[in-house]
Order: structure tokens, then C-alpha cells, then sequence
């Protein structure tokens, strides 16, 4: 089960809810419960379902709604299709085209989201040791200092993310530099000062402000376990000495405009997981779309 509330702080966005039984503002599950609703059986404002579609516009094999849209039979206000109960009834393969754009349109949100996450979910994980000049995907643990303050909690951290978001506002503020991360095998440099996709962790807070403003913060501090994947370059040890007195060269994780490091507190396991599925079921959804429009075109 996966519910989502309120708005991911490393964004200023609500993230999707994808799951066996999914809640949120936009849910993709076998179950889906949202103001956007795909699934097999769905409920919600605007409900697309492969087999049940509940809400105020519904489409599925069954759907029920103030406008619905059903393969085999809808009831609503206004019903489209065959076996049709209603005030009003629409003939047309007014489902094909529910499935068929709410298919194109997780297709294309969640591929851009699984290409923007590539390093990080698509990359094997590496040892710190075994790093090499190009790109790298390492978990790891913050070992430098709690030398910052995060601006809501006031907590100790060594990077804060901060958004503020109102009614006509999204703006975006962030602390935080090199740290020093670690592994069994070794020690790496982190640059969050750079191009930094950063996914929510779970330390995090939200203070509500006037005007319907919302104020959020997440953080990392000293000892957090995350995952660090991207662009990353083998450099002098300072602490190490000289390298050509016999130093060491340490990697230095860094992102850059186009090519971001992507930062989580998070398991790029279960991402994965949720990506496959919600790309999985939109092309089931354009499946389901073009079959439903070849049958209308035959009668």
C-alpha cells in the first residue's frame, strides 16, 4: 500500500502514489483511490480503470460516474457505449479515447521520470573502492559534520532543502557543499553544491503560512544511509598527501547542467519497482485503448 500526502519538500510537487493499492492526489495501482485515478478498478475525480472506473468522469470495461464511459456498460448522468444507463447516452468509442490519452500521458511522465533517475536505477551499485573516473552509483553513509541548521526545524544537518509554496509562488532554496561519504571499502566526496537532484528523505517538515503558503523542509545529516549515482572523477586526497608523494585519490561525486547527481535517502529497488509498474500499466492502457477503438471502427 502506498499513500501519499501533502507535497515532496526536494520538489514543491506532489508525488504520485504508485502501488498494489494506491492514495494520492495522481495514483497508479491495482486499486487506485485519487483525484487522478489510474488502475484496475479506480475511484476518483477523473477515474481510469481497466476494469471498474468510479468518479466523476469514469472510464473502464464497467464504468459509473456523472459522465461515464464503459466497454461492456456505464451508468452515470451523461453514459457513453453500449448498455448504457442514463439522462443522456453518447454512442462512440468514447473509452478508447479515455484509455488512449491516459495511457499516453503516463507513458510519457513516468519515462521522463525513469530517465532522469538512469544513474540511479539502471546503474549496478559499486563499492567506494572499486570507483573509477566516469559514472558511479554508491550507498553510502554521511560521515562529515552536522555543520548547518536546517531554517524550519532548526535540526543540524549537512544539507537542508527548502520550498516554499503558495498560491502563485514555488521557490526553492538549498545549504549545503562537499561531504564526505563512506562505505566499508572507502571514503568518497559528495559535491551537493553542484547540479543535484535530491529525492525526499525521511527527515522532513512542513509549516503552513498566511495566504494558503506552505513552507516545507528535508534534510541529510551526519550518519544517514543514502544512495549517491552520476558523473564522478578520481581526485587528490588533501588529507592523503601529495600524489605523486604516494597520496591517494579519492572520488568526488558532482553533477553538472544535463547531467545531474541523483541523491535519496531512499531504495532505487522499490523506485524501480514503482516505475516499471506505472509504465507497464499505461501501455496496457494503450493497448486497451486501440483494441477498444478497432472494435467501435468494426462494429
Amino acid at each position: 500500500m502506498h499513500v501519499v500526502r501533502g507535497i515532496d519538500p526536494s520538489s514543491g510537487r506532489r508525488p504520485p502514489a504508485i502501488g498494489v493499492v494506491a492514495v494520492g492526489q495522481v495514483a497508479v495501482g491495482l486499486v487506485a483511490i485519487g483525484q487522478v485515478a489510474f488502475g484496475l478498478v479506480s475511484i476518483g475525480q477523473a477515474s481510469i480503470g481497466l476494469g471498474w472506473g468510479i468518479g466523476q468522469l469514469a472510464f473502464g470495461l464497467l464504468a459509473a460516474g456523472q459522465v461515464a464511459a464503459g466497454v461492456l456498460g456505464s451508468v452515470g448522468q451523461v453514459a457513453c457505449g453500449p448498455h448504457a444507463l442514463a439522462m443522456v447516452h453518447a454512442d462512440g468509442a468514447w473509452v478508447a479515447l479515455g484509455w488512449l490519452v491516459g495511457g499516453l500521458w503516463l507513458a510519457a511522465t513516468f519515462s521522463r521520470r525513469r530517465r532522469r533517475l538512469a544513474p540511479l536505477i539502471d546503474a549496478a551499485r559499486t563499492a567506494i573502492a572499486s570507483v573509477a573516473d566516469g559514472r558511479a552509483h554508491v550507498a553510502a553513509k554521511v560521515l562529515s559534520n552536522d555543520l548547518l541548521r536546517a531554517p524550519l526545524s532548526n535540526r543540524p544537518c549537512v544539507f537542508w532543502h527548502a520550498v516554499h509554496v503558495g498560491p502563485v509562488l514555488r521557490a526553492h532554496e538549498r545549504a549545503g557543499g562537499e561531504i564526505t561519504i563512506g562505505d566499508s571499502s572507502g571514503t568518497a566526496r559528495a559535491d551537493l553544491g553542484s547540479e543535484v537532484v535530491f529525492i525526499r528523505s525521511d527527515g522532513y517538515r512542513e509549516i503552513p503560512g498566511p495566504d494558503w503558503a506552505l513552507h516545507l523542509e528535508t534534510l541529510l545529516a551526519h550518519g544517514d544511509i543514502l544512495h549517491v549515482a552520476g558523473p564522478v572523477t578520481l581526485t587528490a586526497d588533501a588529507d592523503a598527501g601529495a600524489v605523486f608523494r604516494g597520496g591517494a585519490l579519492t572520488p568526488l561525486f558532482y553533477g553538472r547542467p544535463g547531467e545531474p547527481l541523483v541523491v535519496t535517502t531512499r531504495n532505487p529497488g522499490a523506485m524501480r519497482a514503482e516505475l516499471r509498474f506505472a509504465i507497464g500499466f499505461a501501455w496496457a492502457l494503450i493497448l486497451g485503448g486501440a483494441l477498444a477503438a478497432t472494435q467501435w471502427a468494426l462494429g
